[in-house]
């Protein structure tokens, strides 16, 4: 008899969506308008923070379809060129994907530093590309506290992330 067989993402049950719900929810959260006017403190991107945390643990549930997807959600919100959150999601997936074999397993500590170089070359890449779109430079300065904001904020997130993930799966 021959067996059949059932698509691959049938088998994950619910617990198989818990990192493109987070991640989405985190994009939710980043577009919440928290703080006050007089704390002007630069929010950090959780989104990119939470699609490389689940990338780096189950690459195979964030797929490249639902990096794009967030991305265009973050686009449509922030103001920055459409499609560039969707260019550093997919970008992100690129990167963990090619570079796994280098840092699974490794300490927590490892993966914040992979993440923070990522951050950095995403962060240069979007500011060339915002500058270019604009026709002349932005400042750097906003685009320096953003990283900076974001790269101590992974380890949290991933603290988060990881709680989550051992609950869920």
């Amino acid at each position: 008899m021959n067996a059949v067989r059932r698509p691959a993402l049938a088998s994950f049950g619910f617990a198989g969506f818990i990192p493109v719900l987070a991640t989405f929810f985190m994009a939710i959260l980043m577009l919440l308008p928290l703080g006050t006017g007089a704390a002007n403190i630069a929010m950090p991107h959780l989104v990119l923070a939470s699609t490389f945390y689940w990338l780096s643990s189950r690459a195979i549930l964030l797929p490249y379809g639902a990096c794009a997807i967030l991305g265009v959600f973050l686009d449509l919100w922030l103001d920055v060129p459409m499609g560039m959150n969707m260019l550093l999601l997919i970008l992100t997936r690129l990167f963990v994907l090619n570079q796994l074999k280098h840092y699974k397993g490794r300490s927590r500590f490892v993966h914040w530093a992979v993440f923070t170089v990522l951050a950095l070359a995403l962060y240069l890449l979007s500011w060339l590309i915002s500058s270019a779109v604009h026709g002349t430079m932005i400042p750097p300065e906003p685009i320096a506290l953003q990283w900076m904001v974001t790269s101590f904020s992974y380890a949290p997130i991933g603290f988060l992330m990881g709680r989550l993930r051992r609950a869920a799966m």
